[in-house]
């Protein structure tokens, strides 16, 4: 009788679990750091990532790859189930995103893959996966990100993504960024992530005059801090909800000194998860609370330097070209919507 007990028990334990899991949903970003395949694509410069190039870019180093990103994904939520939803940049096509999903233990979810196709010389795109289980597919758009006011550049286009939730019914906008890069200099190339805010505000602003209370999230690698022109003031995510009409939660790690990329000065924040009044606010449906944002910031992902103490991020290649078989340059990020 007493083993008949705890059969039962353990049963219900478990239905009980699942019920509090379907109760949330993960929402996750990450910069996964030139994620390429080892085919030449003509259209593109891609050369660096091919099994002849200097980083002799083969097979075993793209499986390597894989089983790396799969790692992490499954590593962000401690008891949890995968992400129901994962915002990508710096990734060559939607073939890989297929990849990643049939070659690790992501498989295990109905993941469906989008991908942009945009301007970006060497192929680079954004993309995100989804949990057809638990969401519907509405729409799929791309909005373009360069201007060529501004110079001889070309950016990656902006994912715009519409999904239903299918347990509340809800409508859902997603959209996946991976702003113009500091690399000609902070404030030479402000101009363009200031243009890119301005696209992606565009589009939000034309959401809510629809709707409102729109539940509108903004993911990606931004190339600038919460406290930066084209995050704070173009895009306006503010530091808290207080009239607000986007909030980032990732302002408070940035305050900290905390971050998701690393450089001379420092950890800082560059990848963030920005959401709209719709869900802050919101007392049904999907939720979200502001401290339910969070850096992933595990050992396995960093590099320390023992002599220094440093740390920062687990690359793939280092700055020469040194192959250390690492996670990416940045970390991920994520967020947990109750409902």
């Amino acid at each position: 009788m007493f083993r008949k007990l705890c059969v039962i028990l353990s049963v219900l334990i478990v239905a009980l679990t699942k019920m509090e899991a379907q109760k949330e949903v993960t929402i996750m970003f990450y910069n996964v750091e030139n994620f390429f395949d080892t085919k030449d694509d003509p259209k593109t410069s891609d050369n660096d990532y091919l099994p002849f190039s200097e980083l002799k870019w083969d097979e075993e180093k793209y499986t390597n790859k894989i089983k790396h990103i799969a790692q992490v994904i499954d590593s962000s939520v401690i008891g949890a189930a995968l992400p129901d939803i994962i915002g990508f940049c710096e990734i060559e096509n939607q073939q890989v995103l297929n990849d990643l999903v049939l070659k690790s233990q992501l498989k295990n979810r109905a993941y469906t893959a989008l991908c942009t196709t945009g301007l970006d010389e060497r192929g680079i795109n954004v993309g995100l996966l989804y949990d057809k289980t638990n969401f519907e597919w509405i729409d799929t758009k791309e909005l373009n990100a360069t201007n060529p006011a501004l110079g001889n550049y070309k950016t990656r286009n902006i994912l715009f993504v519409t999904l239903k939730h299918k347990a509340t019914q809800e409508t859902i906008y997603l959209f996946v960024n991976h702003w113009p890069s500091r690399r000609d200099g902070e404030k030479e190339t402000e101009p363009r992530r200031i243009h890119a805010a301005k696209v992606v505000k565009a589009k939000v602003d034309e959401v809510l005059k629809t709707n409102p209370l729109a539940k509108i999230i903004v993911m990606g690698d931004l190339n600038d801090y919460p406290t930066n022109t084209s995050v704070n003031t173009t895009l306006r995510a503010k530091e808290n909800t207080n009239n607000a009409v986007l909030f980032n939660p990732f302002y408070q790690f940035h305050k900290k000194g905390q971050g998701t990329h690393a450089g001379r000065e420092g950890w800082y924040v560059f990848d963030h998860i920005i959401v709209s009044k719709g869900l802050f606010m919101a007392n049904k449906g999907l939720q979200f609370k502001s401290n339910n944002a969070y850096i992933l910031k595990k050992d396995f992902l960093l590099f320390k330097n023992k002599r220094t103490g440093e740390e920062k991020p687990n690359r793939t290649f280092s700055s020469d070209n040194k192959y250390y078989n690492g996670y990416s340059d940045h970390l991920a990020v994520y967020i947990q919507l109750k409902f």
